[in-house]
């Protein structure tokens, strides 16, 4: 069992003064200190902690996270978000887990790197997009982040894809990481379903700057052709000056 002073030990190993400098610019995150850990370290660790998951102990640093523990670090609470993925647990004690790490989500990089080790999601797909769902209704932003991305890794195949594309539809709250998560994954979607995404941008229901930032990473895609390329170019909106 990995203790939280053997937790924040081990991060404060693998930590890099001139990668934290970089990192916090990109993350943009300043409220919770960062050490400067990359992400593969961070996976390491987080497969080492994942063996405590399994089931309540009552002591340890995985059972501190999960009863309220105000983690030092922001790569601590990016580790604890990955060991529920990594781990062995059941239904019930996995969306405990992800219940005290998702409101805790402190930026970008914390919800999505936690969100990809969250594959047991297609092990019962129709739990988990309802509790998925239940989340994309949220007022906060990096909670309806998780949901957009969690979407995206999991949920983008025949049996959802109408669904997953009718709450990024839905989707309304003015926060900056949750439209971009909506726009990064309707390029995805595009991708993999082009014309019901193309139907979606064509409809206009998402607000211009997520519907524009979408056609962007279409239009960045190395998988789209040349010519839906210049067809997407076409559809982009004006956005009215704030």
């Amino acid at each position: 069992m990995i203790k939280t002073e053997e937790m924040l030990d081990m991060l404060r190993d693998v930590s890099d003064p001139a990668y934290k400098e970089f990192n916090d610019r990109i993350l943009n995150a300043p409220g919770m200190p960062t050490l400067g850990v990359r992400v593969p370290k961070l996976r390491e660790i987080a497969k080492k902690a994942a063996k405590d998951t399994a089931e309540e102990t009552k002591e340890g640093w995985i059972w501190e996270m999960e009863n309220g523990r105000t983690p030092d670090f922001q790569e601590e609470h990016m580790v604890y978000g990955m060991a529920i993925g990594y781990g062995k647990a059941d239904t019930d004690r996995r969306r405990h887990l992800l219940d005290t790490w998702i409101p805790g989500i402190v930026s970008w990089a914390d919800c999505d790197s936690g969100v990809s080790t969250h594959r047991f999601m297609t092990t019962d797909p129709e739990y988990w997009f309802s509790y998925v769902d239940a989340w994309s209704r949220s007022s906060r932003e990096m909670e309806v982040r998780f949901a957009a991305v969690a979407l995206m890794d999991f949920f983008l195949n025949d049996e959802y894809i109408d669904r997953v594309l009718e709450i990024y539809r839905r989707i309304s709250l003015d926060a900056y990481y949750v439209k971009m998560g909506v726009a990064w994954a309707l390029s995805v979607c595009y991708v993999k379903y082009p014309e019901k995404t193309l139907a979606l941008l064509k409809e206009g229901a998402l607000d211009p700057w997520t519907h524009n930032k979408a056609i962007q990473k279409c239009r960045e895609s190395f998988r789209v052709s040349k010519e839906d390329k210049e067809m997407l170019k076409e559809l982009k909106r004006k956005e009215r000056k704030r």
